[in-house]
This record gives C-alpha cells, structure tokens and sequence, in this order.
C-alpha cells in the first residue's frame, strides 16, 4: 500500500515526519518529541468470528477491550497478531495507519481523539508518522466515533 498516494488521491492535508523505527507511540514521542496526546495508535482487534476491526486511541490512552465490544456490537474482541494485523492493513504494526488500509475495516474512533484538530498517525512504516486532520480520518475511514478508551496505566 502506498499511504501517500492515497492521500494525494483523497485530496487530504498531510504531513510526513521521519524519525527513527519505532514500535510504540510512547517511542514514537521519545523520538520526534512530540506529546504522547497528540499521537494515535491504530491497534487491529478481531472479533468472536475472527473478523478485524480497527480501533484509534491517543498515545497516553489504552482501548477499553469492554468499551470497543459494546461500541462494535461484539462478543468479545482481543488484540490480533502482528502478522494478522499487517495481513488486512497492508502495514507493519508500529506503522499502522487509520486511513488507506489494504482491507476496508470498521473503524472505531475514540471520542478524545475527535476533540483534537490534527493527529500524528503511524505513517505507513515504523519509521514515519503522518499529520492528519482528525474530521479526515473519521470520514476516509467511514469511523463511528465513541467512547473506547481508558486511561493508560
């Protein structure tokens, strides 16, 4: 998958920052500097079918496995494997991006995230992240917006 060629053929603001191969957005913040808020981490669950689903949170939140079963109308959900993840997406987890994935997911978007203009997103691989505006996230990703996260521990 190229992210910025689907950006550019979206017509979307974007920006691109290149930082050393990170894994997690609280790297991800060490390595560019930026606060952890302002960083969303794209996490692939799988429902009780195995189906995948794409959950976004800010960096400084977990998603709230209950929270995401209640807003997706599962049974229950779990984190999917790193291979799992980059099979639907088209994108190494750690570069998950919520927009442009291989595979058209149901998005689900913390609410905190939309009170944010701008997030920083994984940008395609571990070693970029990317600036969108949040109102282009939910609509390219078709995203229902709820509550699904909880403080990070």
């Amino acid at each position: 998958m190229n992210l910025a060629a689907f950006l550019v053929s979206h017509k979307i603001y974007f920006e691109f920052l290149e930082k050393r191969s990170t894994h997690h957005a609280q790297e991800a913040a060490l390595a560019t500097g930026l606060d952890l808020s302002q960083i969303v981490k794209s996490i692939v669950f799988l429902d009780q079918e195995s189906k995948p689903l794409l959950a976004v949170v800010q960096g400084d939140r977990n998603v709230s496995r209950h929270k995401l079963e209640r807003c997706s109308g599962s049974k229950s959900v779990r984190v999917a494997a790193a291979d799992i993840a980059e099979q639907v997406t088209g994108y190494p987890t750690g570069g998950i991006p919520p927009v442009g994935l291989k595979k058209k997911l149901p998005v689900f978007i913390d609410e905190g995230v939309m009170r944010q203009e701008y997030v920083w997103c994984g940008g395609g691989a571990r070693t970029k992240l990317v600036r969108l505006k949040t109102e282009d996230i939910a609509r390219l990703s078709d995203a229902t917006v709820c509550d699904i996260s909880i403080i990070d521990q």
